[in-house]
């Protein structure tokens, strides 16, 4: 907010404020987690992640699957790592380009948290959520796949918790990284 000097009948307009400016600032060190974080999701997807099961390395036609030597416990964990990964490295990403400050970490969080766990809840109501899903998204690219995601996705009580998991330890980083 600019502050308004009165001067006779003269009114001076000071600059915005400096917290103001800083928030147009890139924090590289947050935006290089987040990416990396995002990175090692996708090697993840990679080796433990069936090709025919997943968009992206259906298109890039990569097949590596290694999950069949992990044990069911690591398995089970294993499932939910994509999903912490996806929320936190997109809360880092997002606050880096355009938060500075505790408030805006907080909306970013729980604006990623809000879309992560539509979508998670989504995947338990595919049937019915597909009647709201418009035909034209069969024509672009990354849409054409929606119906499919909430028709065979898989809901898991444990991918929610996941999500609440990478919410608050991105909003940990996030005030870690901050910066001043």
């Amino acid at each position: 907010m600019r502050e308004v000097f009165q001067i006779g009948s003269i009114a001076i307009k000071t600059p915005r404020s400096q917290r103001t400016r800083e928030r147009s600032e890139i924090n590289f060190l947050q935006l290089l987690i987040g990416f990396s974080l995002l990175v090692l999701g996708i090697l993840f997807y990679c080796f433990f992640r069936s090709a025919e099961h997943t968009y992206f390395l259906k298109i890039l036609a990569i097949n590596l699957k290694g999950y069949t030597f992990l044990s069911p416990i690591l398995a089970t964990l294993a499932n939910c790592l994509p999903t912490f990964i996806h929320v936190f490295a997109f809360i880092l990403m997002t606050a880096s380009l355009i938060a500075s400050q505790k408030r805006g970490y907080i909306i970013v969080c729980l604006a990623w948290f809000a879309v992560d766990f539509i979508f998670e809840l989504g995947q338990g109501f595919g049937n019915m959520i597909i009647l709201f899903i418009p035909a034209w998204f069969s024509n672009f690219l990354f849409l054409e796949n929606t119906r499919d995601y909430f028709l065979l996705g898989h809901f898991d009580y444990l991918d929610l918790l996941s999500i609440a998991l990478g919410s608050v330890t991105a909003y940990m980083i996030l005030i870690k990284t901050k910066g001043e």
